[in-house]
């Protein structure tokens, strides 16, 4: 089958762990034709978002990657929230998909999607990552733009949409409030861990590897946290937190790995807290190589806003903490995981002495529930068959 995967609805990012990498990634180990259309968003010096010029390349996957200018039509100061492009229609002549998969609605040129699909009777999928957390939260993002102009953009395209993929259970009711999309026609898409890239078998070598590179002992326990480190994250709370009880010998042999690269307002905040030796600071990290800290951990600790690696934690099989978010539910496999409703000094506190010191079978008890479930329902080979299935 000869897959379409469009990101035009925001950044596309080469190299990264999001599933508008993995899931054509997946797609193409599981012998489609894939390609992907882009825009030229990006993240520059993966801290910021940026331009790229329009050009045609191979991904580090092999994957055929056309990024799209603007159209000239839209004023220039709009076009970023416009999206609409120019070669659209001449890269879908070219390619002669079987089916598209949208990564996200809100872009102008979702009508050239629904007027080819409808010309070539193919199934158009679309999955969604927007929320009423990261997105909707001004008067103009909430009521001009999704409001009115994405509502209707979507609402025009949706004969032509055979299903929706949210990736949280709080996407499928911003796609139903927002712009009035049916219910029966969505099914949660969520994300993951890339399984076909690791060997299970080699997880005992890889955990002790890693850990000797960081000059950590086979019988330490390691938390993980990370991703892209703002403020919301609330990663620097959970390291001054982390300091503040490894001072006080309550956490000895614990360490605590961060991975990602932090924007200037978190760089502020930890000049401003007093680092423990045990934060190993790990920096931006290729996501294919992220496997292995979280192998080499016993939890995962995540007191902010979601990040795609909250479900690859789970897959990997970690005992996890997460901050509580109306329309996440899914994360509760039964038994995998800790909940926080603030990141409060005492909160944090409790529930780090809670994984390490207040119960010894805790640690053990939520690690085995994400073992026993969440390995198969975060993988991504379930999760690429999934979103092709029609």
């Amino acid at each position: 089958m000869r897959i379409a995967h469009v990101c035009l609805a925001a950044f596309y990012i080469d190299g990264y762990g999001y599933q508008e990498n993995i899931l054509p990634r997946v797609h193409r180990k599981m012998g489609h034709d894939v390609e992907i259309i882009a825009s030229t968003e990006t993240y520059i010096d993966h801290a910021r978002l940026g331009y790229v010029a329009p050009s045609s390349y191979e991904s580090d996957d092999g994957i055929p990657v056309h990024r799209l200018p603007y159209a000239l039509w839209v004023p220039k100061k709009i076009r970023p929230k416009i999206r609409a492009y120019r070669g659209l229609r001449a890269r879908l002549d070219a390619f002669q998909p079987d089916l598209i998969f949208l990564h996200d609605t809100q872009f102008w040129d979702i009508l050239v999607i629904r007027s080819y699909a409808m010309k070539h009777g193919i199934p158009v999928h679309a999955d969604s990552h927007t929320d009423f957390v990261n997105s909707a939260r001004g008067f103009v993002s909430r009521h001009l733009l999704h409001g009115l102009l994405y509502r209707g953009l979507v609402q025009f395209a949706d004969p032509a949409i055979r299903r929706y993929f949210p990736t949280l259970p709080a996407r499928a009711d911003f796609m139903h409030e927002m712009y009035g999309l049916p219910r029966e026609k969505m099914e949660l898409l969520p994300f993951g861990f890339d399984d076909t890239s690791v060997d299970q078998q080699t997880r005992p070598d890889v955990r002790q590897q890693t850990r000797n590179a960081l000059g950590i002992g086979e019988d330490d326990i390691v938390l993980v946290t990370g991703g892209k480190l703002d403020l919301r994250k609330n990663i620097h709370r959970l390291i001054d937190r982390f300091g503040h009880q490894r001072r006080a010998n309550r956490l000895p042999n614990v360490h605590l790995l961060v991975f990602g690269k932090p924007n200037p307002d978190v760089e502020a905040e930890l000049s401003r807290i007093e680092l423990d030796g045990n934060v190993h600071f790990l920096g931006w990290t290729d996501p294919k190589q992220l496997y292995k800290y979280f192998w080499a951990s016993d939890a995962a600790v995540f007191p902010g806003t979601h990040s795609v690696v909250w479900e690859e934690a789970i897959g990997h099989g970690l005992a996890t903490v997460f901050h509580r978010w109306k329309g996440m539910e899914h994360l509760d496999l039964g038994g995998n995981a800790l909940f926080i409703d603030d990141a409060d000094d005492a909160t944090l506190d409790n529930v780090l002495l809670d994984l390490i010191r207040n119960d010894a079978k805790l640690l053990r008890s939520l690690a085995h529930s994400a073992s026993e479930k969440g390995c198969k329902k975060f993988s991504f080979s379930e999760i690429a068959n999934k979103a092709i299935r029609f």
